[in-house]
């Protein structure tokens, strides 16, 4: 391939990522479980239970569909130390 043709590639690929639904963060219980996972890796002091507390406050909080940035951004005030 040419470099002209792997561009071609790469903004056909962003495109399609762009017309791609908004993802199911927190829709189904598999991806609540992932996300509980990936809190517990970063923030090693926490207790399951205070990440599942975090979790379902910043659901009450924010209206969905939620944003996962800005909701690790909101849950991160209960969960830091």
């Amino acid at each position: 391939m040419s470099f002209l043709d792997d561009a071609q590639a790469f903004l056909k690929q962003k495109q399609s990522q762009k017309e791609t639904p908004a993802s199911d963060f927190l829709e189904t219980p598999e991806s609540r479980q992932a996300l509980e996972k990936e809190l517990r890796e970063l923030y090693e002091n926490a207790t399951w239970n205070e990440i599942a507390k975090a979790i379902d406050w910043g659901m009450e909080v924010m209206e969905k569909p939620y944003d996962k940035k800005t909701f690790l951004q909101k849950i991160r005030i209960k969960l830091e130390d």
